[in-house]
């Protein structure tokens, strides 16, 4: 049988060309966390999230396969339905769905991750563990389609992806950096923060604390983490980065809204 073309997907990867589309799917390096990812993912779309790729095993080559998803990536500067205040809103929606189905993930004893072995330890779930505009893929009618790159899926914190993408989509930066990651002009961030708090049904100040959490936890891997991809992000600075925007963060909402109450829930606006 005459295999399928193969053409690189922009922006996939930190290596270009590692990570390819064949046909109706996306092949990339697997390893030995493969398998445990694929069965993580497997389980979302039993859970009906549908916007996690389908896993299709390994192909003759030892990659990983998966169903190829259609969709818009963030762009810069980002795209309207992340600018958007609802968005944010839409963002947070996506971090609450995940969190609820990701708690009740029936990890094997025998999970092996890119980073650690076994099911999550007390007070700990399985995480997709880099939850950022990046891997997510928008359709046209502004809802999120995609949800990519489960590599570095391992336990953590409950609140770990939360609060990674409330650090990116707030943003929790100064307005330089703001810029760099997609927002041409400053966000009102206070604005941002309560719609993405809405749609994670968490009150203020946990988001605020589970994103200041998840820059820590970042910095710390890639300071101590000896392999790819953390080595990488330590020549790039990506490790001062994380300091400095949690340095930010700790200024900038040094008075934090009080948890009197939990934010208005709306209608689910996210997709899949």
């Amino acid at each position: 049988m005459e295999e399928e073309a193969e053409s690189p997907i922009p922006g996939a990867g930190l290596r270009p060309g590692r990570v390819v589309r064949a046909g109706d799917t996306a092949r990339r390096p697997a390893g030995p966390w493969t398998s445990s990812v694929q069965g993580v993912l497997r389980f979302l779309r039993a859970q009906g999230i549908a916007i996690v790729p389908e896993p299709r095993g390994i192909d003759s080559s030892g990659r990983e396969v998966l169903a190829f998803i259609e969709g818009r990536d963030q762009g810069w500067p980002f795209i309207p339905e992340i600018l958007a205040d609802d968005g944010a809103e839409r963002l947070g929606q996506l971090a609450q769905r995940l969190r609820t189905a990701l708690s009740r993930y029936p990890c094997p004893a025998d999970a092996r991750w890119q980073f650690a072995e076994g099911p999550p330890g007390p007070g700990l779930a399985v995480q997709h563990g880099d939850l950022g505009p990046w891997n997510l893929l928008w359709g046209s009618d502004g809802q999120i389609v995609g949800v990519l790159d489960w590599e570095l899926t391992a336990p953590a914190s409950p609140l770990y992806d939360t609060g990674h993408l409330a650090w990116f989509a707030v943003p929790l930066m100064d307005d330089a950096r703001a810029r760099d990651r997609g927002f041409p002009r400053p966000p009102d961030r206070l604005a941002r923060l309560n719609a993405f708090a809405r749609g994670t049904r968490l009150p203020v100040s946990d988001v605020l604390r589970a994103a200041r959490q998840a820059q820590q936890e970042y910095e710390r891997r890639i300071v101590t983490m000896p392999s790819e991809p953390w080595t990488a992000f330590r020549q790039l600075g990506l490790h001062k980065n994380a300091a400095a925007d949690g340095e930010w963060t700790r200024t900038r909402f040094r008075d934090r809204p009080k948890p009197s109450s939990r934010p208005e829930t709306r209608r689910r606006l996210g997709g899949g």
